[in-house]
């Protein structure tokens, strides 16, 4: 039941968030809380599915390898530096899609604000890059 606590409050969340839905008027905005509430239910209760469906006795021989398995490979050095290089390829890619997407908007005259916020969301994802590596450096 530990396991399941946080599922509930995001059920009790999502009926809240659906009861609010009807109270709002514009029904762009309405959909939007009513689609959110729906969700946080769905996943949650997918969640507390799979949580019952490993929790039975027997599937826990199972449930026990595919934990041991988990752990390690979170301690596996190889499968760290993996994890690394992974998000460091990432951030190098979404960096030149960010530059190309806001050179092809600019192309077709898009309007100033999109263009604006692509280029901010450059800006910021390479500040962020700079301070996590800053970081890390000082803490390895």
């Amino acid at each position: 039941m530990k396991d399941m606590k946080p599922f509930i409050v995001e059920i009790v969340f999502g009926i809240i968030l659906i009861g609010v839905s009807f109270f709002v008027k514009n029904d762009y905005y309405s959909t939007m809380v009513f689609s959110m509430g729906f969700g946080l239910i769905a996943a949650s209760v997918a969640q507390m599915i799979r949580i019952t469906y490993w929790k039975n006795p027997k599937r826990q021989e199972a449930y026990e390898a595919k934990k041991q398995e988990a752990h390690i490979n979170s301690v596996d050095e190889r499968k760290q530096y993996l994890r690394m290089k992974a998000g460091h390829i990432t951030y190098q890619i979404m960096t030149l899609l960010l530059l190309i997407l806001s050179l092809i908007l600019a192309l077709i005259r898009v309007d100033v604000w999109v263009i604006a916020m692509i280029f901010l969301l450059f800006v910021v994802q390479w500040v962020i890059g700079i301070i996590v590596y800053r970081i890390l450096e000082k803490k390895m």
